[in-house]
């Protein structure tokens, strides 16, 4: 049967078919293998290097070339071309009813790969190229030359372009291993299938019906892809194979007919017409029936497979402690989040000197509100519990809080216009993260709307206990995770016009995360924090956290410090609680090198706009630089660097 094609709108089908000019970024992509000869994948025509011997400008080969690349993709990464919404013409047919491959046999191919589209990109004559062109070719060239440096490490997959990683699922592009407790393949599948796979036809249904018998196969790959990590005596520490573990038996305690992925189907279905009331009580029992035929004993293997690494892993936390290519990796991870060739002690000092200055500006606005009495850390948690300052830890309670966070959204959105000159037309849901995902996820996130504009970009939050989310905290994560945060730096991205599909596949986090932040600060100067002391703390809280990652990161990295001595620090310097802290450190220990991107990415940021407001004077128009940042798409910071100061140069010229 046809597979149903997503209709993507009009800008986003120009970007697809006109000239490509990049700025996309590197995400390093974890692929998986199996038998080659079991599951060919129908490659778009496209995908071929074209034929014709017309001759083409430099900027024409260059977006030709990115066109193949992207699409080639696309072609391999069913996952990826789920989340954006693509068409099969893009991504092959029948992309929907695939998953990709995690093993041995498509490491090797993403290596050559990634090989073979630096050299193509270096057949171009850089020399002869200007503007978007310019850019296009020096993302692409960071790209490719960050990924080849990370295949340069035989373990946790290999590495080319394209931001939905399928060992990721949050963007984090660096780590080293293949399945954590926050990123691999057992979480970001079922949370693709639930929120992302399209269920608008009977063909969708089969498709996903095809996903989850898939699925043990991926499972298979990925066992195969860590036991070949461990035997080079890589590994994830201990407490992160354990929380792994312990996820997946939280992943599979319901019955089956009541898992999420059984009961999304269900839930969905009654929405296609098309479909009888015993069909979709046949399709239902058949989900219900592959996630307790498939599913769950693929979730059981892959839960042993941890279990049995856990004495190998021992209980140090950093990187370190994989010897020289362990410290080799972490540079490696600084350079690629944007450390611009920063040393760990480096980091490390920086992050010392942030939390001091932002530690003074705490201690004045806590003084300023009658809390004058113990650390700046101690005050803030004794304004965290006050009574006031915490929703009941009730459903009701829940509720409120998801309402509050809705009319955070609302207000930022009312004075956008006068700081932006562009505005996503996305539209945003704050959803709660799923209970089932709940014990091992972040606090919040964002998943972006897919380019065809089929749903909403959803702001998530982790409503486990409502006292991880004092009144105080929520408004700075909205503006973090949505508005004016990776809501519009993402939205905007994809709704540019004439923005190529490119740009939308590919991520820095030193940008996005970077931008985030920025969008912390921002929002004050907005005005929503104008009496509202409390909530400001909570902002500077937000920021000194970000400071902190860089002492922490640094800590467990490069200066050997262990988890408890990282979460003590943390704790000390921020105030949070010590449950919270305890999941921040356990990731920073599974993704070396991220958390560093936050706080790295703004201070970039805020000195290209006061390098702009100083040089340009009353020329300067913030609505403008916001514009020149955001459409610009995800970059690296010095290819956002030398685009700011061509900018510049172009107002001042």
């Amino acid at each position: 049967m046809k597979q149903s094609q997503p209709k993507l709108r009009p800008a986003a089908r120009r970007a697809i078919l006109g000239a490509v000019a990049i700025s996309g970024a590197l995400a390093l992509a974890a692929c998986g293998g199996g038998d080659d000869d079991a599951r060919e994948v129908e490659t778009p025509a496209a995908v071929e290097a074209p034929v014709e011997e017309t001759a083409l400008s430099p900027a024409e080969a260059l977006a030709e070339m990115a066109a193949r690349h992207a699409q080639e993709t696309l072609a391999v990464s069913p996952e990826l071309a789920t989340s954006l919404g693509v068409s099969e013409d893009l991504a092959g047919a029948g992309y929907l009813s695939r998953l990709g491959e995690y093993g041995f046999a498509a490491s090797q191919r993403a290596r050559e790969t990634n090989d073979r589209f630096l050299q193509e990109l270096r057949s171009i004559d850089k020399a002869q190229l200007s503007g978007d062109a310019l850019v296009t070719y020096e993302i692409l060239y960071d790209a490719y030359r960050v990924a080849a440096r990370r295949n340069q490490f035989g373990f946790g997959g290999a590495a080319e372009f394209g931001s939905a990683s399928p060992n990721s699922g949050a963007g984090w592009a660096a780590t080293p291993y293949m399945v954590t407790q926050l990123t691999g393949p057992h979480l970001y599948l079922p949370r693709m299938m639930q929120t992302q796979h399209p269920l608008q036809s009977r063909s969708d249904v089969e498709a996903y019906l095809s996903r989850l018998e898939a699925m043990g196969r991926v499972f298979d790959e990925v066992i195969e892809t860590i036991g070949a990590d461990a035997a080079l005596g890589v590994t994830p520490p201990a407490f992160s194979l354990t929380g792994a573990a312990n996820a997946i038996r939280g992943l599979t305690g319901s019955e089956p007919a009541d898992h999420p992925l059984a009961t999304t189907l269900a839930s969905k279905m009654e929405e296609i017409e098309a479909l009888t009331a015993d069909e979709r009580g046949q399709y239902a029992t058949a989900a219900a029936e592959r996630v307790e035929a498939v599913v769950y004993p693929a979730y059981a293997r892959l839960a042993a497979a941890l279990e049995a690494l856990v004495d190998q892993a021992g209980g140090d936390a950093g990187i370190w402690r994989l010897g020289e290519q362990g410290e080799a990796y972490y540079q490696f991870t600084l350079d690629a989040y944007g450390g611009g060739g920063m040393s760990g002690d480096e980091i490390h000092e920086l992050g010392l000197a942030e939390v001091a200055r932002i530690t003074a500006e705490m201690d004045a606005l806590l003084k300023s509100i009658g809390l004058n009495d113990g650390s700046v850390a101690t005050r803030m948690q004794q304004l965290a519990s006050r009574e006031d300052n915490v929703y009941p830890d009730t459903d009701e309670g829940r509720a409120d809080l998801l309402a509050l966070l809705r009319e955070q959204v609302a207000e930022i959105d009312a004075l956008a216009p006068d700081w932006f000159g562009a505005l996503p037309k996305a539209g945003l849901e704050v959803r709660r993260i799923p209970i089932y995902e709940q014990d091992s996820s972040a606090g919040g996130y964002y998943s972006s709307a897919p380019l065809d504009g089929s749903r909403p970009g959803i702001y998530w939050i982790n409503l486990k206990s409502t006292a991880d989310n004092p009144i105080h905290s929520l408004r700075t994560l909205t503006h973090h995770e949505a508005v004016p945060g990776h809501h519009f730096q993402i939205s905007l991205a994809q709704e540019k016009e004439g923005m190529p599909l490119i740009r939308n596949m590919l991520s820095y986090s030193e940008y996005t995360e970077g931008w985030a932040l920025y969008a912390e600060k921002l929002a004050k100067e907005m005005g929503v924090y104008d009496g509202r002391p409390e909530e400001d703390l909570g902002r500077l809280q937000a920021e000194i956290f970000r400071a902190a990652r860089l002492v922490v990161d640094s800590g467990l990295h490069a200066k050997r410090w262990t988890r408890n001595q990282a979460i003590d620090y943390m704790v000390s310097a921020t105030g949070e609680s010590r449950a919270s802290v305890t999941r921040e450190i356990e990731r920073y220990a599974a993704v070396p090198g991220q958390a560093c991107a936050y706080k790295l990415g703004m201070l970039k940021m805020e000195g290209l706009r006061a390098k702009a407001e100083e040089e340009l004077g009353d020329a300067f128009d913030i609505k403008e630089f916001h514009d020149e940042v955001l459409l610009t798409g995800a970059a690296p910071l010095g290819v956002l660097e030398a685009k700011i100061n061509r900018w510049i140069a172009s107002k001042k010229g």
